[in-house]
């Protein structure tokens, strides 16, 4: 694509959007970034940042005209206290709206999906972008993300949409401003607020490597198409280790951390916890795929992904720096 075009992005005051952002204007691209609220404080004489709502239909106009393609990264998970029905209507509802004006507007779609919109495989079952579709028995934000890949991929056979989608693994690194759940267990693990890890991990993909890999797919992805954007798995013992290695950490199972969950909710409401634990995030860890195979992506979108060790480090350096 040329980098004179103008992309419009969702979720640029996020994690990945704002990483995205930056990447995008660094390669001399135009952006139209839409925000909710409060006009974030990034400036550009590239950047336009436009008022607006997902949830709210018909009111894309000035931010998709003119413009070339559409980075749809805005999306709520729903560990934590969020609401099932607000998770449905942004994550489902939020990208019919966009794809009904992509068709309107004759924009390209690029949707920022997850991995875990797809079945988890058995022990040593390879993870790739053919497993089957998770369902309504399963946990929200993963049957959101399932929901919306398949009216995706449904415009995309019927109304001639051009689109892909692009499925990331648990992203990491900076920049991370807020911090992101993940970037703020990591700070805490480094700077030993969080004594105790549990078994299990997670597959981790660095925020830079995705996000370049999303630009690459403007002018690379084939329509229908749907990529793992994986990067390596890592135990949350591992994890902690490479963030503080000089401190002990004590091990609590995932199982044990399960059956204490109605006391751990319970000491939550009295006391609070600085950290979000539910069923949703301890049997994520647990059931996290093992391998996975972003090859698809590597061949046709020149996805690349640096090790866990170094996005790990990267991050506490760059926060490091952030500290007045």
């Amino acid at each position: 694509m040329n980098k004179t075009q103008t992309i419009s992005i969702t979720g640029g005051t996020g994690h990945l959007g704002h990483c995205l952002l930056l990447k995008l204007l660094d390669q001399k691209y135009r952006v139209k970034a839409l925000y909710n609220r409060q006009v974030p404080l990034l400036k550009h004489p590239h950047l336009t940042w436009i008022k607006g709502n997902i949830t709210q239909a018909n009111t894309f106009e000035e931010f998709l005209k003119d413009s070339d393609a559409l980075i749809h990264s805005a999306g709520l998970i729903s560990i934590g206290d969020q609401s099932a029905k607000l998770v449905y209507q942004v994550n489902v509802v939020g990208t019919e709206h966009l794809i009904k004006a992509c068709l309107e507007h004759q924009v390209k779609m690029v949707y920022i999906s997850s991995c875990t919109a797809v079945k988890e495989t058995l022990a040593h079952e390879v993870f790739k972008e053919d497993r089957p579709y998770k369902t309504k028995n399963d946990f929200t934000y993963d049957y959101t993300k399932a929901m919306a890949e398949q009216k995706v991929i449904a415009a995309v056979k019927e109304n001639k949409l051009s689109a892909c989608i692009l499925r990331p693994t648990s992203i990491i690194g900076p920049p991370d401003d807020r911090p992101s759940p993940f970037g703020k267990t990591i700070l805490d693990l480094a700077a030993y607020k969080m004594p105790i890890v549990t078994s299990g991990g997670y597959n981790l993909v660095d925020v830079r490597d995705v996000s370049q890999t999303i630009i690459n797919s403007l002018d690379k992805s084939l329509a229908g198409e749907v990529y793992l954007l994986s990067g390596s798995y890592v135990t949350i013992k591992e994890i902690a280790k490479i963030a503080n290695p000089t401190k002990f950490f004590f091990k609590i199972s995932i199982d044990l951390l399960l059956f204490l969950l109605p006391l751990i909710k319970w000491y939550d409401k009295l006391f609070g916890m600085p950290w979000p634990l539910s069923k949703e995030s301890l049997m994520t860890l647990k059931m996290a795929p093992v391998q996975m195979d972003h090859s698809k992506a590597t061949n046709q979108l020149n996805h690349q992904s640096r090790a866990p060790s170094e996005s790990i480090l990267d991050l506490l350096s760059w926060h490091k720096k952030q500290q007045p």
